[in-house]
């Protein structure tokens, strides 16, 4: 097959979080990009500014005469798009498949484990790019501080979040890969907590050869994964013994983490801007990866201090009369706790408000023990009812996630209607409102503020 740069490429569920990351990149390396989606959102707006033909909806019409057409694996197999390219012989190929052609040839870095991958993908891209790399990368979210969801980049270097849903990271095969935390999730791909291991020992042993490895030497579950034998393997930890290490952890009074990175040498202060210490574990991570490539650790760790986050990780959306609100994507027990944790850090004597909204019928039967008790650093907890997302009803519902929470104050408000009632009655001076979800339920607290402006006005 002749090369990306040079081919008409049609992106079913081009709208995606994994897919229009994919299609900015094609589109930068020269390739006539096009897609299609179920309804408008964020993103297909973004690739429309950018010059990518999105069509709304789907339909076999769209389908004109590209040289290959890729989907995500959202699509199934009687989508009207995919339906029609094999009717007619194009070639058809899932995101996992594509991804390592996509990026043959370059040094990809490839960040993986349950939680933190869009955090420290964005971490990382950021510190290569301050020290003049010219990285492409590809991330789950928008990287504030360059204003972007991806780029092809301008050397060998590609850094990419790599999602184990699907499977999907092991169509990579990646120079460098590294493990923030491995948790048991998604049981709707995964039935059992050796199944997922088993993808994470897949992913390692997808490392090119002569590559390295980077490992949690904190996170016990890694230690049950096997490594390659001809790879280099590094670990990084706060609490354990480790290649490279975080010391002197301290809030600083902007409520955010700085500690010194060591390597047995060199000690290398680094402070950041972003609350909570599942990131200065993040961060170890990145400074990890250039220790081991030798590139300038001091540059590194101040280019983490530049740092800013990136959308739906603990973001301020919004704020009025000191009421702030916070939106952040965790979905996973772990996520929430350290994501209240960073809040109760971050405003140590306001009073917080969480919003969770449970993601996915599978994972919240699955761990709804670990759910039940990720709430204490909230005073106030509401529960919406269950973001189905892929998923249809069966025989657990929110009864038994209201039956399961242990929180003092807690109570079930089903829609973001109906949260936005509650907090208009409720918030007060101060309040902070935290958002936990994969969802929609990040549009009831700005809902709620609008109407208490509005009130006063």
């Amino acid at each position: 097959m002749e090369k990306l740069s040079n081919m008409k490429i049609h992106i079913i569920g081009i709208g995606g979080t994994g897919m229009a990351p994919i299609a900015v990149v094609l589109s930068e390396m020269g390739a006539s990009v096009s897609g299609s989606d179920r309804s408008a959102s964020v993103y297909t707006q973004y690739l429309t500014d950018r010059g990518i033909s999105v069509m709304i909806p789907q339909a076999a019409e769209n389908i004109k005469d590209p040289d290959l057409v890729f989907y995500s694996s959202a699509i199934h197999d009687d989508n009207p798009e995919l339906a029609e390219a094999r009717r007619r012989g194009i070639p058809t190929l899932k995101r996992r498949e594509f991804l390592g052609r996509m990026l043959d040839g370059r040094q990809t870095i490839a960040i993986a484990g349950s939680h933190g991958k869009s955090t420290t993908t964005s971490m990382m891209t950021l510190v290569l790019s301050e020290l003049s790399l010219k990285p492409g990368f590809i991330v789950g979210s928008s990287l504030k501080d360059l204003g972007k969801i991806a780029s092809a980049g301008k050397s060998s270097w590609f850094v990419i979040e790599a999602d184990e849903y699907d499977n999907m990271f092991l169509g990579l095969s990646p120079y460098t890969a590294a493990l923030t935390k491995v948790e048991y999730d998604h049981p709707d791909c995964f039935p059992s907590m050796e199944k997922y291991l088993d993808a994470f020992r897949n992913f390692l042993n997808n490392t090119q050869p002569g590559g390295f490895i980077l490992l949690n030497a904190d996170d016990p579950n890694q230690a049950l994964l096997s490594t390659p034998p001809d790879r280099r393997v590094y670990r990084y930890g706060i609490e354990t013994p480790s290649d490279f290490s975080g010391k002197d952890l301290r809030v600083e009074n902007n409520g955010c983490y700085s500690f010194t990175f060591t390597d047995g040498k060199n000690n290398i202060p680094v402070s950041l801007n972003i609350p909570g210490k599942h990131n200065v574990s993040n961060a170890l991570l990145v400074m990890s990866f250039c220790a081991v490539n030798g590139f300038d650790l001091d540059a590194a760790g101040q280019a983490l201090g530049k740092f800013h986050g990136i959308s739906r990780r603990f973001e301020l959306t919004d704020e009025w009369n000191d009421i702030k609100i916070i939106d952040d994507y965790a979905h996973h027990p772990t996520e929430i706790r350290a994501t209240l944790k960073a809040a109760r850090e971050f405003f140590p004597n306001r009073t917080i408000r969480a919003i969770w909204q449970p993601h996915t019928y599978s994972r919240t039967k699955s761990l709804l023990d670990e759910f039940s008790t990720s709430f204490s650093d909230a005073d106030d907890l509401i529960i919406t009812d269950i973001y189905a997302a892929r998923e249809s009803y069966t025989d657990f519902g929110i009864e038994d996630v209201m039956n399961a929470v242990q929180h003092p104050s807690v109570h079930h408000l089903p829609s973001n209607e109906d949260v936005a009632d509650y907090l208009v009655k409720h918030l007060k001076c101060g309040d902070v409102v935290v958002t936990l979800s994969a969802g929609d339920a990040n549009k009831a607290a700005p809902m709620a503020l609008e109407r208490i402006k509005h009130a006063q006005s």
